[in-house]
């Protein structure tokens, strides 16, 4: 696949097809079509264009580092907070060009949604635990179901900063290494995790030993306001990790031991 072109495909809705202008045309009028919108449908995306559909443009790097730098034509990948299906997601990009995975996502809405949107990834509607607890309060926050958390001290945070919670549950916790033993069989190729201020606490229960991800997406940053190195850089950096790019939300972590 040209990798200059492989938005195009993402557009089409046809895992590295390639397409021109028309077929984005045509992607777009379709899509108007079936929201029954009546506002003008965008314009088609610019020949150079990529198509992100990550927070802050991961997906793209993740894209890259996997087939270009890794060289793994369709990646696997397991997906720790998947939320939403498409939006904001690190690894829709990777699925509409022939990756497969599994996402793990306690929130029945964003799990249902997964099913069937991504029918070809796995889903596990759970969370990730830390330690040997089987299940812990889920806090749904109000309005915005992206914010959602297992964590009471980052529920702090959010209440600090405006939101509330505007239900808790209870749901269960399954340990990293036994899900992707489970579901893979092997380590993904990709490891993603976005659980909302448990990003450090479930990468630190990866037996990196024998279940090794090639590529590792964090909600972090590598390096802190400080100038310092975060504790996931730490962690990874002692473990064999090297920070090769993100975002300011996320941060992208390559195995020095597969770089060619």
């Amino acid at each position: 696949m040209d990798r200059r072109n492989f938005l195009t495909g993402v557009v089409a809705g046809a895992a590295g097809a390639a397409a021109g202008v028309a077929g984005r045309m045509s992607w777009e009028k379709r899509h108007g079509e079936q929201t029954g919108s009546s506002e003008p449908v965008a314009k088609p995306i610019p020949e150079h264009a990529r198509l992100s559909f990550s927070q802050q443009g991961e997906d793209i790097v993740l894209f890259h580092a996997l087939r270009d730098v890794m060289k793994i034509e369709k990646p696997s990948y397991m997906d720790v907070g998947a939320a939403h299906p498409r939006k904001s997601n690190n690894t829709y990009l990777l699925y509409w060009t022939g990756g497969r995975g599994v996402l793990v996502e306690p929130n029945p809405m964003f799990a249902d949604m997964i099913r069937k949107e991504r029918p070809d990834d796995k889903v596990v509607e759970a969370g990730i635990g830390v330690n040997e607890t089987t299940e812990a309060d889920y806090y749904e926050i109000k309005g915005n179901p992206m914010l959602n958390t297992f964590s009471p001290d980052q529920v702090k945070d959010l209440e600090k900063a405006g939101n509330s919670v505007e239900r808790v549950r209870k749901m269960p916790l399954l340990h990293i290494n036994k899900v992707i033993e489970q579901n893979l069989g092997k380590a993904p190729d990709l490891l993603s995790t976005d659980v909302e201020g448990l990003d450090y606490d479930i990468i630190k229960t990866l037996d990196l030993s024998r279940v090794r991800p090639a590529v590792i997406c964090a909600e972090d940053v590598a390096v802190q306001n400080s100038g310092q190195p975060s504790r996931i850089a730490t962690y990874l950096a002692a473990n064999g990790y090297i920070s090769r790019g993100g975002s300011m939300v996320n941060a992208v972590y390559l195995d020095a031991k597969r770089l060619t």
